[in-house]
Formats: C-alpha cells, structure tokens, sequence
C-alpha cells in the first residue's frame, strides 16, 4: 500500500483536506481522484502544456501565481497552495481568452486548449508579463498544438490580451482587475483569506516511517524518467521548505540549489550581476518549466550540455555539499568526474551554489545553439566572462556544453587570453587552443564536425557581443571563412 501524506489545500475554489500518496502528480490526482479531466495527459513530460495548471503561494499576505505543468508536479508540495485547473477559470459567461479562442477558430480537436486557455490566463495575471505580442508569446511558450498551425491560436492571445490591456495597464496586482472585467472567476478574491487558515506546518514524514523514494528538487527530469514509479515510494521532497532569495555579501553571491530558474532570473541580486539574464533564460525551456526546475536539479543531473551549468562554470561557481560527514565546498568545474559522475556521495546533497559576484568591468555572456528556439537541449552552448582593461584581457573564463562527455571549463583557452590583446588575431589563436581541449561526438543532435564549428562560432560570439566597439563581426567572420 502506498504511503499517503495528509495535505489541505484550495483546489480552484474547494478548500479540502486530502491524504495522498506524496509522490502522485497532480493531473493523476486532479483527473483520476477529483474528475477534473479538463487537465489532459499529453506527452506527460512537461513538453506540451496541454496538463498546465496555475499554483497560488502565499507570499507576505498576498497569493503569487505561477503556471506548471501538472504531470511533473507532486501532490506533496501542494499543502497550504491554491491549485488552479482549467475547470476553476471557467465562469457563467465565457472569459475574454475562451471567447478569443472561439472566436479566432484557435481549436480543432481541442485537446491542448485547456492548457492554451491557462497558459494564456497566467500571462494575463503575471504583472511582469507585458500584454503584447511578446508577452502572449512568452506565456504560451510552453504550449504545443498539432492541428492549427498556431495562427489563429496566437491571433486569440492576442486578442484577449488587447482587450483586457485599459483594465490591466499600470496595476500592481491584476487579480482584482482581471475579476472586475470578468476575466477571473471571483473565487480568486478570498483565495488569500483561505490560504491563511491552512496551518504552515512544517511537512515531516508519518510516525516510524522513512523516505523510500527519491530526493526530489523541481523533478523535471526526474519525474520523467521515474513518473510511474514514484507515486508508490514516499520520496523526499525538497520545496516542502521555502526557498530564500539569492543573497550577496563580502562580494560572493549565494543562492539555494533548489532555487528555480525563473526564480534565479528574476532575482534583483542575480540580475545586477548578470544584466542579461531574463534574455538568456528566455532560450532555456518554457516558463512553466522554468518555475519548477531546480539549479541544484541541473547540476546534478550531469547533462554535458546542462545550459545553466553552462552558465555558472563561466561564473566560477563553486558547491556547498552537506552530507553525514559534515559540510565541505567543491569547485563546481571539479564536480564532475567523468559521463554522469559526480565528487558526491549518496548521502550528500548541493545546499548552496556561491560565486563572486562580478566586477564593474566584466562582462559576461552565455548562448546556444538547438533545433528549436526554446523548449529544447542544446547541441552546444557556451559561456564567457571576460574582464578587459584598455585592449588587454585581464581575464578570461570560457566554458562549454556538448563537446566533451560533461561541461567543460575551457582552461587552456583561458589561460591563453590572459593578458593577451583583445584583437581579432587573438580571438582567432583563441579558437585554436579551444579545439584542442574539447572531444565532441556525433549524435542526433549533430556531428562532431559540426559542434566543432558550434563551439569555434560562439567563442567567436562572446566576443563580439561583449567589446562591439573593439571586436569587428565582419572581420571575425571573414578570417572564419
């Protein structure tokens, strides 16, 4: 029999007392337990959206939204949240997204609808989210479609989000806004009231049992390799605990190894250090991945072309590793030890990752290069910090993502741009050194001939992106040619 965990939670606009197995995610839960089939079980990977749900956490007495993918998101971490499905949206009369949709023709066989129709209302509740072509775009990124083409789909977000811009413009909080015009069920005005009189215990296991799954942070990937299996384990999970902001103090930056990617991107501390980051994080996955994967997840999962490992490599990021033998810190570059092997024991786990906090005069920049856009893995991806004084590159950390068997810090490369003119000739040596530190192979997402080219080109790119003034683009490419 499974073990089960007592949870209270407000599922759209039930408060209700539950006892589920901790492990189960929340569309088995909302369409095999509840019969809130309006959910539907796609790809059950976190790639499709048509499974997206809308969670509500209480923060400083007000309720923050975020959308997820419900086949990836486990019932355990739900106590004291506001589930939303697409079934609590609905309302009398149909919302301005559901009557875009109809009227736009944005539905053939309407099986990713649902998760269009929330994805879209998430955007429309997200105050950083600008109601335009773009934030339409950004809020249904996580949302696939295998009849429409998309036109008419994008034509609807559009729509709604025009329609409802005058109500929403300017406001610090579009949940009453988007009330007022019909927009959102009312349900969502006391949802903060409700979420008040759970009591914030803290989740701890039942008497005389143990932890008989696995360890699991945000589970994007986890979930999707051990998706049937979890739910009859009681696995530990990570975010049952609130999870602190990035902090920085005597020039380093903290942060929690459970923070997510979207929480790190929006961080005020993350993006003072890195200016660039909602830009970089725009091309790793969808937002409704992005709320729920972890950076610790990302580490430790020893993907060689992890994009945010990618990024921190060049950062010099170094581990906080507790475990029974105590607590002890690991350069991240020496994490890993070989192909989907980690400096950790089985009982340790990544608490914090630190790294000091950029100078006034380093720049940094991180790209990749994949089949699609968004939503995808990289065939390679790269990144640089890089600090110049006058024509002089002082420093210079290179790293790289699908040309060895883990994430490689370029050191070679490194060592030879310190202190060497910041001119094309030595970008061009630059690229040599590279090409004889990495070891790509060929596989689905290319051949080693062409990650060679990959890797040579975005070298070349963190360059001319970073000194645009010093670094000619056209004579960089001509003497690539």
């Amino acid at each position: 029999m499974n073990q089960t965990l007592q949870i209270t939670l407000l599922l759209n606009d039930e408060l209700l007392t539950v006892d589920v197995p901790p492990g189960m995610v929340a569309l088995d839960f909302l369409r095999k337990q509840r019969q809130l089939t309006g959910s539907k079980e796609g790809c059950k990977e976190g790639d499709c959206g048509a499974c997206t749900v809308i969670v509500g956490e209480l923060q400083n007495s007000q309720v923050r939204y975020r959308p997820m993918t419900s086949c990836l998101l486990p019932m355990g971490e739900l106590h004291g949240k506001h589930l939303v499905s697409i079934e609590g949206l609905n309302m009398e009369q149909l919302s301005p997204v559901q009557s875009a949709m109809v009227e736009c023709g944005g539905t053939q066989c309407g099986y990713c609808t649902p998760g269009f129709i929330v994805a879209m209302t998430a955007g429309l509740m997200d105050e950083t989210i600008p109601l335009s072509e773009k934030g339409h775009d950004f809020a249904t990124s996580g949302n696939l479609c295998r009849c429409t083409g998309y036109r008419s789909i994008k034509q609807a977000g559009q729509q709604a989000f025009r329609t409802l811009e005058p109500d929403l413009s300017g406001r610090k909080s579009r949940i009453k806004a988007l009330c007022s015009a019909k927009a959102l069920p009312k349900h969502f005005l006391d949802a903060a009231e409700k979420l008040c009189c759970i009591p914030q215990r803290k989740q701890i296991l039942p008497p005389d049992s143990e932890y008989t799954g696995p360890i699991v942070a945000g589970g994007t990937d986890l979930f999707v390799q051990k998706g049937e299996e979890i739910p009859d384990t009681f696995p530990q999970l990570l975010n049952q605990k609130a999870i602190s902001p990035a902090l920085e103090s005597d020039g380093v930056i903290r942060i929690d190894a459970r923070s997510s990617f979207e929480a790190f991107a929006r961080d005020p501390v993350i993006q003072e250090a890195i200016p660039n980051i909602l830009k970089y994080n725009d091309l790793i996955a969808s937002w409704p991945i992005r709320t729920r994967a972890s950076l610790g997840g990302n580490i430790c999962n020893a993907s060689p072309i992890a994009d945010m490992t990618c990024l921190l490599l060049a950062l010099e990021a170094e581990l906080v590793i507790f475990g029974d033998s105590g607590k002890r810190i690991v350069p991240l570059q020496n994490f890993y030890l070989g192909y989907k092997t980690l400096a950790k024991k089985g009982d340790e786990l990544i608490a914090e990752i630190r790294f000091p906090k950029p100078k006034r005069n380093e720049r940094i920049n991180w790209s990749k290069v994949s089949k699609r856009k968004i939503l995808d893995i990289a065939s390679v991806n790269s990144a640089a910090k890089i600090e110049a004084e006058g024509e002089t590159i002082k420093q210079a950390i290179i790293s790289l993502g699908g040309v060895a068997a883990t994430p490689l810090a370029l050191n070679q490369t490194s060592r030879f741009l310190q202190g060497a003119s910041l001119s094309s000739s030595t970008i061009l040596e630059a690229l040599s050194v590279a090409q004889n530190e990495i070891s790509p192979i060929s596989d689905v997402r290319g051949s080693a001939i062409y990650k060679r080219l990959l890797a040579r080109q975005l070298i070349a790119q963190h360059f001319v992106n970073l000194f645009p003034d010093t670094i000619s683009e056209e004579a960089v490419c001509e003497a690539l040619r």
